[in-house]
């Protein structure tokens, strides 16, 4: 401690040097202030590192999914199979609706086809490929499978279905008329198969705010197989309980989607009316 005398007083002043390293009232608000920067300039690196981390997730199982609907888009036309002497089993079945198309036909699917070893020896599948409205307010490629003679209709049995991709803005089938030397969405010829197929996939939504798909994926398809002569042989599986519809549908289990590029025909009708038929 000090002292010190009051000039025309003569009091003496006590005074404690350890009072002039104290900090003001301002001092401390000065420094909560640049505390309070510092955690909100951490927590900001913090939350950006996560929702980058996570938007480079989703668009990683996006690009994965998207390979895989291709990849099975692309083996099941690939394995498309069809008898002349059975046709009613095997009919080619497509729909198209605005942005979004839909497909149904018999292939011989190959043994690392998701869910093909849910029928034992029955690898002769009736395949689908279409959207649906999802939970999420958007639209997801699904496809469903089951063997070629069971009857998925009556509820009875159920047909493998599985979401390809999801988000979907885009899925467009296109199949080239060799004829015509053109691309239609639409394959009017029931008891053919195509030679080529397009394949268009978009997820997701353009920023610019146009309704433009923001990834897209095209593929060209060259089916191996056209339609053969001849009695096919192999077990059959529920024959007695097939009726004249082998699209799974109208049961649990069935395909129904009701969105658009959803479809349910309702049975093969031959060759349905169309760019003038053929």
């Amino acid at each position: 401690m000090t002292r010190s005398r009051h000039k025309g007083t003569g009091l003496l002043r006590v005074t404690d040097p350890r009072s002039d390293y104290a900090f003001t009232i301002i001092e401390v608000m000065i420094a909560i202030f640049i505390f309070a920067l510092v955690l909100t300039a951490i927590y900001s690196t913090w939350f950006g590192i996560l929702k980058g981390t996570k938007s480079g997730t989703n668009a990683a199982a996006a690009v994965q999914r998207s390979r895989i609907a291709m990849r099975a888009l692309e083996d099941a036309f690939l394995t498309m199979t069809m008898f002349n002497d059975n046709l009613k089993h095997y009919w080619f079945i497509t729909e198209a609706n605005g942005d979004f198309s839909g497909v149904s036909f018999v292939a011989r699917l190959p043994a690392n086809f998701p869910g093909v070893g849910r029928y034992g020896d029955h690898i002769v599948r009736r395949v689908t490929f279409a959207t649906q409205p999802s939970s999420e307010g958007n639209y997801e490629l699904v496809m469903n499978q089951a063997p070629m003679l069971m009857n998925t209709n009556t509820g009875a049995a159920e047909a493998y279905s599985l979401v390809l991709a999801k988000d979907v803005s885009l899925f467009m089938l296109e199949y080239y008329d060799l004829q015509k030397g053109e691309w239609f969405t639409d394959w009017v010829n029931t008891n053919t198969l195509p030679r080529l197929i397009r394949i268009t996939l978009g997820q997701g939504k353009s920023k610019s705010g146009n309704y433009a798909p923001q990834d897209i994926v095209t593929r060209v398809v060259a089916a191996g197989a056209q339609p053969v002569m001849g009695v096919q042989m192999g077990p059959a599986l529920n024959q007695g309980n097939f009726g004249t519809n082998p699209i799974p549908g109208g049961g649990p289990g069935g395909f129904n989607p009701g969105g658009p590029g959803g479809f349910n025909p309702g049975g093969p009708g031959g060759n349905r009316g169309g760019r003038g038929g053929r």
